[in-house]
């Protein structure tokens, strides 16, 4: 199946080559209201950097600065502040014309003989496989990243919708998750990792809104997978603001990524 790379399809920058990198935003990148959906942010800027340094990449976090609309072009740019023999760190600064837009920084690079690893996170119990679960029907704009992604609900509630029963005592959803068209590899955890604020709701037992203030996503073992499942987990909510994680793993139990977001905590108008 084509790649994450493949669905971005960054353009080249009038920068620096292998540096710069232009990404028209097209409906396909947006999660409603024409904005550029976080997790397709976090993507490009991880795109762009393993493009620069042909590494894979280990973390990368995102920081929004500012909304963006379809048909505008954000240009990234790459810089590369320690380059090492094994590791190399990064920084991408998005930006529309001189408005900065998201900057991503993030680690790459890959020690696969290493002798030492494991998972200690306990994957949920007793979990129904994504065709034995109600796929969740949401309004989508034509186009739109919605319309490439595919949700089913194993359980709580998908807290932007208020599809599900909400499971506030333990502040935590369930998810299956993937992206149609394409291999759910490193840039598509990350947009699907943006579907844990939907956690939000479940924990509050309504339906809620929420706007990113950052996103970062941490990888395990990425292997071949249909579906992802998301362990959505609400940490806190106060003074206007909230706190995720989320643990994303295979139809095989392995663990694929952690994430975790900081938001702004938004009540729907009726």
């Amino acid at each position: 199946m084509p790649s994450s790379r493949d669905y971005l399809d960054l353009q080249p920058g009038s920068g620096e080559p292998g540096k710069s990198w232009r990404l028209p935003l097209a409906p396909r990148y947006t999660g409603g209201r024409g904005s550029l959906f976080g997790g397709v942010g976090l993507a490009a800027g991880i795109d762009a950097m393993s493009r620069a340094t042909d590494k894979p990449v280990i973390w990368a976090t995102g920081h929004y600065l500012s909304l963006t609309q379809t048909g505008e072009v954000i240009d990234l740019d790459v810089q590369l502040p320690a380059v090492g023999r094994t590791v190399t760190q990064g920084r991408v600064v998005g930006h529309v014309g001189e408005r900065e837009v998201i900057t991503v920084i993030g680690a790459l690079g890959a020690k696969p003989q290493h002798p030492v690893g494991g998972t200690w996170v306990d994957h949920p119990r007793d979990v129904p496989p994504p065709e034995d679960c109600e796929l969740l029907e949401r309004p989508v704009e034509e186009g739109s990243l919605g319309a490439h992604t595919e949700i089913r609900l194993a359980r709580g509630m998908f807290g932007f919708s208020g599809k599900g029963i909400p499971n506030s005592e333990s502040g935590r959803s369930l998810l299956w998750v993937r992206m149609k068209e394409i291999d759910q590899d490193a840039g598509a955890l990350a947009v699907i990792a943006d579907y844990g604020p939907s956690v939000l709701g479940n924990a509050l037992g309504r339906m809620m809104h929420c706007t990113s203030l950052d996103n970062t996503i941490r990888y395990g073992t990425l292997v071949d997978t249909d579906w992802v499942l998301c362990d959505n987990r609400m940490e806190y909510v106060g003074d206007g603001f909230g706190y995720t994680t989320i643990h994303l793993w295979s139809q095989d139990r392995t663990l694929l990524a952690t994430a975790s977001q900081s938001m702004v905590v938004r009540i729907p108008q009726d």
